[in-house]
């Protein structure tokens, strides 16, 4: 039996002989700032002009003056020489799968993609279909890897999320720490992850699970003991139940762990202010979850908001005659506001130790804040926030 043949390696042999129409319009499809150099550099060889049909991304990166000059001079040594396109990709540093990429996917792009061939059998499958995503697309790519690995970078590429333009760092800089904590040694943040990240995961649930560990986040660095002091209603027992308010992290954390519910999540809305969450126990064990928060007629006066068992589960009759049993006891149900927020700040040290193991192996992680506060968490949450909104997650942890 015959073997077939291989197929040659593509190299630069022929020269490029399009009408000049035909090259001015391709070359108007490559990164706006960049474009006179390409110009400059078709205009020099008839082989660079082919450089721009058969592998945009080399001839991008000849003209953004990427890498040190001699590894370019090399390069265009090879191009003029009729050299395989492999051998020009290698000495530019550029995986060749970047050859099935239009002019348009390489602007703005920055940044080291894998070479292997493993990487390149994947990624080819989720390639952009749109010439107009395919920039977008690209940045998200080098920034999966730079911000986690390759296996999140392969995982992002296959989402359907690249419709519209938008900043890689911004949109998706919380789901690669996420997605790297959950494979890393175990540390305190770490800890805080329920549901770690996997390659098999799907978009709307990676994206929930990281804004819930983002919430844990910000309950371990606001809520230290001591920050919050009032617990709004006294403790105490009714009808054989005893509740315990909740009033720092991990007193909360233990309750959301021991009732499988998101007390862990009202970290925001308890430093507001907006709210009191009790335990509720029956001869030491718990049972229910208690959230007391303001009456949604009756101004000034509390009332329960929420009452729930283990899983969120409905609470039973005799756990409700007893919350309203232990509120009637109380000697104060009413609570005057100055309608001023309360100055209650982040614990930044706390804030950078929880991240410090993502910086050091990230090269600093810059799309993560270094300091803890309102506004910083403000910007990690519209980040989040505005991916679950471009790929239609509908969940109350966006609300």
């Amino acid at each position: 039996m015959r073997c077939k043949a291989k197929h040659p390696d593509p190299s630069l042999g022929a020269p490029f002989e399009g009408a000049q129409a035909d090259i001015e319009t391709l070359l108007s499809r490559f990164d706006p700032t960049l474009r006179s150099r390409v110009r400059r550099l078709v205009r020099s060889s008839p082989r660079l002009a082919d450089l721009a049909i058969v592998f945009p991304g080399a001839l991008h990166t000849l003209a953004s003056l990427r890498g040190s000059p001699k590894r370019r001079q090399k390069a265009l040594t090879l191009i003029a020489e009729g050299a395989a396109l492999r051998d020009v990709a290698a000495t530019l540093d550029l995986p060749m799968w970047l050859r099935r990429l239009p002019p348009e996917a390489f602007a703005g792009w920055h940044g080291a993609l894998p070479r292997s061939d493993t990487f390149a059998r994947r990624i080819t499958n989720h390639l952009p279909t749109a010439a107009e995503d395919s920039a977008f697309w690209l940045r998200s790519v080098a920034f999966g890897v730079q911000a986690c690995d390759d296996y999140f970078a392969l995982w992002l590429a296959q989402q359907a999320v690249f419709m519209e333009p938008g900043d890689p760092e911004r949109l998706f800089g919380l789901l690669a720490a996420y997605a790297w904590f959950s494979n890393a040694a175990p540390s305190p943040a770490r800890d805080l992850i329920v549901m770690p990240w996997r390659p098999v995961m799907a978009l709307d649930t990676a994206v929930c699970a990281a804004k819930s560990w983002l919430n844990r986040l910000r309950l371990v660095v606001q809520l230290k003991e001591g920050v919050l002091a009032d617990p709004w209603l006294l403790p105490g027992e009714a009808r054989g139940f005893t509740f315990r308010p909740l009033l720092d992290e991990k007193a909360i954390l233990a309750e959301a762990h021991a009732m499988q519910n998101c007390a862990d999540q009202y970290a925001d809305r308890l430093a507001r202010d907006k709210c009191r969450i009790f335990s509720i126990l029956r001869r030491g064990v718990r049972v229910a979850t208690l959230e007391i928060g303001p009456h949604p007629r009756e101004a000034g006066v509390l009332a329960i908001s929420q009452l729930k068992a283990r899983h969120n589960l409905p609470a039973g009759v005799e756990i409700w005659q007893a919350a309203h049993t232990w509120i009637g006891q109380q000697t104060e149900l009413k609570r005057s506001s100055t309608g001023l927020l309360p100055e209650r700040s982040l614990d930044t040290d706390t804030w950078t130790a929880l991240l410090a193991p993502y910086r050091k192996a990230a090269n600093g992680a810059s799309w993560m804040p270094e300091l803890a506060s309102k506004d910083t968490f403000l910007l990690i949450e519209d980040g989040i926030a505005e991916l679950a909104r471009r790929a239609g997650i509908t969940s109350w942890l966006f609300t």
